[in-house]
């Protein structure tokens, strides 16, 4: 395989990154209290600037960077902007988020509010879609720290992979979400910047106009803005992000961190910003199919085609982006997954008399197991990294109308719900199957808010009061 730079430069500059890291990790580790809020939550006091940073950093993954290249060099010019669609989830979410933060001040995870709200039986069913999601996204940025110094620099695939879930494993347990936050802001003004500068030399030396004509000559299909299957992948994306967003703690536990005041704009700020990356990152693939470039995996894309435009200098932006995209982003399914589990099952289930000590004390083994468990999973290397990332997509889009329902409604029919999470699973699990991997989510958004819709109107839940919410989080809180 062709090389762009040397191993040991490769190894160099991820290990100055991760030096970085690391001593961000030990230095604010020293200042965190022994309170689960200050490791979890950075004291529930974080300001606009680094809400924002640290939602835009945790957003901008491998996937982003990677994926979607891989989408525009096979779907073609549509999928750049129905990527750049879950950038318009983060801004949906934003009044949601705000409405959270009011209802439940003092919860810790997107499980208190299904618990509460819904009760146990589709509180299980949602920590089962959980736990299916995160493990899906980790194994998705463990194989693209992986794949991408195989591909810059040929060093062995498990390298990488061993390497990002190692150093980010380390700094996570020893400065929890402080460490985070401060390592979130500087990962994405990087990212940013280095992306911008990447996007811009590429385009000077290969002018807009000439990667039309490339690509008009070698795959004209690539510009059709109404293609049956990039028509659905628009679609399908959205609610996949959406689902993504709605669901997951890696969200919620932004939403406790952030001061009140700032929750809604700093959602739809990162989420205006977020829009510009996939777009930038995937109109780059069309510089590839233009200048016929050679790519054996379509992982690959982006790595290559800006080392081959830009030689060394290139191949060293791509691996400041990617892994810093990486580095960001597998700490924050790290701590919000591992918090997720531990505050749901070790502490509200099993232990609630648990002390703060305990609970932070399980959080750090929880980590350790979950990485160690995502390195062997994907110790030999799926084919997409996309593809593992959308078998989730039936799950996440079940939770959507659960979460977008119960936030403002409160007739919903608990009943109906649990149903409907799990037709929605089914069906969408049939349609990827059996129709594409895109149909899944549209499939089980669709379901869910039709039989939740339908349910909660034939017998909507009289009993509900809002009160009931924060008051059952906070007695639980009261008992550590």
């Amino acid at each position: 395989m062709e090389t762009f730079i040397s191993a040991p430069l490769a190894l160099v500059i991820v290990g100055a990154i991760s030096v970085m890291l690391l001593s961000f990790g030990f230095f604010v580790g020293k200042k965190v209290s022994k309170s689960s809020d200050d490791f979890l939550y950075a004291g529930r006091n974080v300001g606009l600037a680094l809400s924002t940073a640290t939602l835009l950093a945790a957003w901008i993954t491998s996937n982003t960077t990677m994926s979607a290249p891989e989408q525009g060099y096979t779907i073609g010019i549509i999928s750049c902007f129905g990527y750049a669609t879950a950038g318009l989830s983060l801004c949906i979410f934003a009044p949601l988020a705000l409405r959270i933060k009011k209802i439940m001040p003092n919860g810790c995870t997107s499980g208190d509010f299904i618990r509460c709200r819904y009760g146990k039986a589709v509180w299980i069913v949602f920590l089962l879609i959980s736990a299916w999601y995160f493990t899906g996204f980790l194994m998705t940025q463990a194989m693209g720290g992986g794949i991408l110094l195989q591909a810059l620099s040929g060093v062995d695939y498990h390298v990488g992979l061993v390497l990002i879930m190692t150093v980010c494993t380390i700094y996570t347990i020893k400065g929890g979400f402080k460490a985070i936050l401060s390592t979130d802001f500087i990962m994405a003004m990087l990212i940013l910047v280095m992306l911008l500068v990447t996007a811009v030399l590429a385009f000077v030396k290969f002018s807009p106009a000439d990667v039309h004509t490339g690509v008009m000559a070698a795959k004209p299909e690539l510009m059709n803005v109404i293609s049956g299957v990039g028509i659905m992948y628009l679609g399908t994306n959205f609610l996949f992000a959406s689902g993504e967003i709605f669901h997951s703690n890696i969200w919620w536990q932004r939403i406790y961190a952030a001061k009140e005041k700032v929750t809604f704009r700093s959602f739809i700020l990162s989420g205006i910003i977020w829009t510009t990356v996939p777009i930038i990152a995937g109109s780059l693939a069309f510089i590839a199919v233009a200048n016929g470039y050679v790519v054996p995996q379509v992982n690959m894309v982006f790595p290559i085609v800006v080392s081959k435009l830009l030689g060394p200098l290139g191949a060293v932006l791509v691996l400041i982006i990617i892994y810093s995209a990486l580095a960001s982003t597998v700490s924050s399914v790290l701590t919000a997954s591992a918090n997720l589990l531990v505050q749901d099952i070790y502490h509200r289930a099993f232990h609630p008399e648990a002390s703060d000590e305990q609970v932070v004390k399980y959080v750090r083994y929880t980590m350790v197991a979950m990485a160690a468990v995502t390195v062997l999973l994907v110790w030999n290397q799926p084919a997409s990294m996309y593809q593992v990332l959308y078998l989730t997509g039936s799950g996440v889009a079940a939770t959507i109308w659960p979460i977008a329902f119960g936030v403002y409604n409160k007739h919903v029919n608990r009943k109906a719900v649990l149903i409907a999470m799990l037709l929605s699973v089914g069906f969408g699990l049939i349609a990827y199957f059996t129709v594409h991997s895109y149909a899944a989510p549209v499939t089980s958004a669709l379901t869910g808010m039709v039989v939740i819709a339908i349910g909660s109107k034939i017998a909507p839940d009289k009993d509900f009061k809002w009160s009931t919410l924060n008051a059952q989080v906070t007695e639980a809180v009261r008992k550590k």
